[in-house]
C-alpha cells in the first residue's frame, strides 16, 4: 500500500483531496496523488477470483453500499427502489438477509416469467425514464445504470427521471445515483465531461426551481489503459425541498 492508515478512501477528507486534485492540471498533482494512481492501476490489472456465487452477491452487495456511500444499517426497514437492477442482485441480497422487507428493483431487461416465483412482486419489469411503479419510497437508488447523455445523439431526458423520481420518495427520502464522473483537465475524456455538464444543467434547473437540493460526493478515482486516463467517480445525493 502506498498510503497511510489515515488516507483509505473511507476517510471523507481523503476524497476531498481527490476532488481537489483532479481539478488541477496533471503536472501539478501531488506525489501522494501520484501514488494512488499507480496503485490503483495496479489493483485494475489484478485477477480476482469470486469462489462461490453466495460470495459474488455479497460483493455486489458491498460495491452497492460503495457506490452509494451508504451502510447497511442505513437501509435496514427502508422502502427503496433500485433504478435498473439488472437481475435483481441487490434487492434478492436485502430480502435474503432481512436487511428490509420493501425492497424492489425495475428494469426493461427483467422478464418475470423466468423469475423465482418469491422475487416476482420485487422484481418489475419496466422502464424508469416513463414511469415508476412504487412510490412513498424513503431510498431510490441507481448504481451503474443511469447516467445523463454522453453526447448529442443520446436522448436520455434526466430531467425528467429525476422529477419521476421526486414525486416517488417521502419528504424526508433521497434519491442516489451513482458513478457521476468528473474528468481532470485537459483530459481528452470528452464523453465524461458531456455527461456531466448534461448532469449539471438538469440539477441546477431543478434547485433553481427551488425542487431539490442536492451533493456531488466524492467516492474514488478510476484509473484505466496504460496511459492511464483518470477520472473521478461521485455519488449523487438529491433531497426534495417540499
Amino acid at each position: 500500500m502506498f498510503l497511510e492508515d489515515d488516507t483509505k478512501i473511507d476517510n471523507l477528507e481523503f476524497r476531498q483531496f481527490l476532488a481537489q486534485q483532479i481539478a488541477l492540471p496533471n503536472e501539478k498533482w501531488d506525489q501522494k496523488f501520484k501514488q494512488y494512481i499507480a496503485q490503483k492501476q495496479a489493483e485494475s490489472l489484478l485477477d480476482i477470483s469470486v469462489p462461490n456465487l453466495e460470495r459474488e452477491q455479497e460483493l455486489n452487495f458491498e460495491r452497492y453500499l460503495k457506490f452509494l456511500d451508504l451502510r447497511k444499517e442505513d437501509l435496514a426497514n427502508k422502502k427503496i427502489l433500485d433504478l435498473g437492477c439488472g437481475e435483481g442482485d441487490f434487492v434478492k441480497f436485502c430480502l435474503g438477509h432481512a436487511i428490509t422487507r420493501e425492497v424492489y428493483g425495475l428494469d426493461t431487461g427483467l422478464e418475470p416469467e423466468k423469475l423465482n416465483s418469491g422475487f416476482r412482486k420485487y422484481l418489475l419489469q419496466g422502464n424508469f425514464e416513463e414511469k415508476l411503479p412504487i412510490d412513498e419510497l424513503d431510498y431510490i437508488i441507481s448504481v451503474s445504470a443511469l447516467d445523463a447523455p454522453n453526447s448529442e445523439e443520446v436522448t436520455t431526458n434526466i430531467r425528467k427521471i429525476l422529477i419521476l423520481a421526486l414525486m416517488a420518495i417521502n419528504i424526508n427520502g433521497e434519491i442516489r445515483i451513482s458513478p457521476i464522473r468528473k474528468a481532470g483537465i485537459r483530459s481528452g475524456l470528452r464523453t465524461i465531461e458531456f455527461s456531466l455538464k448534461k448532469w449539471m444543467e438538469a440539477l441546477e434547473n431543478l434547485s433553481i426551481k427551488n425542487l431539490i437540493d442536492y451533493e456531488i460526493r466524492p467516492l474514488d478515482i478510476v484509473v484505466a489503459g496504460s496511459k492511464p486516463d483518470v477520472w473521478l467517480e461521485h455519488v449523487l445525493i438529491i433531497k426534495k425541498r417540499y
